[in-house]
């Protein structure tokens, strides 16, 4: 099997627990990879993306994020590729993680373009380079377009034929140049929707997308798939027209109280009887309300809790 094809199906981002002093919980972190595992997610149908956005990386210190992809590594045990963020703004600290997750056994490494300053194309360009000739970790792509920096397709281009590179994380604000891109790279690499179009992105070539759900309901997401491999859109869009559209409601409510994505993971992990403990600061736990709201919208879809 090509190592791009690995990266297929429902990419978890997958949350850091915290203890109440706000340190990591690695045991937690070990234990809830083990979950996701025994409900099912395996390679062929999932993926495990630690130390991103869903992570909390901006507020993880790289010895933070370098343990993390050693317990993932060793708690996934080779069932499901494991891939995690790179991302940082100093380039000695991304070779740094990069060469700490091919030690590690990390299957990918999500890279986009350094974030503060504005990069060129020719920033994008140098840094990816750097990064290939000082590690032989795979890379993912990472188009962040809403940090200001849009990846034309000249740039692209350039980019998957870097020998690293397997994968693009791909999301577009312009929906035609979206679905270009997934139809122009899709036999080049694997294509990771980010945009939440899983039916679309499938039709054109996608080989998987991202989700926050298998971290507390594996099942779903899995379903979903399942549904796309079978190219059954119908039963694909009944699936997301249930939870996913209640979700993505309650999300939104939560995203105007706090920020970042731990919080609005965390809450519904630990609803179902997951330990994630809170985000850190300054993101904060959501309110009262909310928390019982979702307990409610749980509870109408059956999502199983963890005993």
């Amino acid at each position: 099997m090509n190592s791009n094809k690995k990266i297929v199906g429902a990419m978890v981002a997958v949350a850091t627990p915290f203890n109440d002093d706000f340190s990591v919980d690695y045991k937690s972190f070990e234990k809830n990879i083990k979950f996701m595992i025994d409900r099912g997610l395996s390679e062929g149908n999932s993926t495990l993306l630690i130390g991103g956005a869903g992570g909390e990386h901006p507020v993880l210190n790289i010895q933070e994020r370098i343990d993390l992809m050693k317990v993932a590594v060793e708690s996934a045990n080779n069932k499901i590729p494991v891939l995690t963020s790179i991302q940082h703004t100093d380039y000695r600290e991304i070779i740094k993680m990069a060469e700490a997750a091919s030690q590690a056994g990390i299957h990918g490494c999500q890279l986009g373009p350094t974030y503060y300053y504005q990069p060129t194309k020719s920033d994008v360009i140098d840094l990816f380079d750097i990064v290939s000739k000082e590690s032989d970790v795979n890379l993912m792509i990472y188009h962040t377009w809403w940090d200001g920096f849009i990846m034309d397709f000249d740039l692209l281009d350039y980019l998957v034929n870097i020998p690293n590179v397997n994968s693009i994380k791909w999301s577009h604000s312009d929906i035609g140049l979206f679905k270009e891109g997934l139809s122009r790279y899709s036999d080049k690499v694997s294509m990771i929707d980010n945009s939440g179009n899983q039916i679309l992105s499938n039709i054109y070539g996608a080989s998987g997308f991202i989700t926050h759900l298998s971290s507390f309901w594996p099942e779903y997401p899995k379903s979903i798939w399942e549904a796309l491999v079978e190219k059954n859109y119908q039963k694909a869009k009944e699936i997301l027209n249930g939870f996913k559209y209640e979700w993505m409601g309650w999300v939104g409510k939560v995203v105007q109280e706090t920020g970042g994505e731990g919080p609005f993971i965390k809450v519904a992990m630990e609803l179902v009887g997951l330990k994630a403990g809170p985000p850190r600061p300054p993101s904060r736990i959501p309110s009262k309300e909310l928390i019982n709201e979702l307990d409610s919208i749980l509870k109408k879809y059956g999502v199983p809790r963890n005993s």
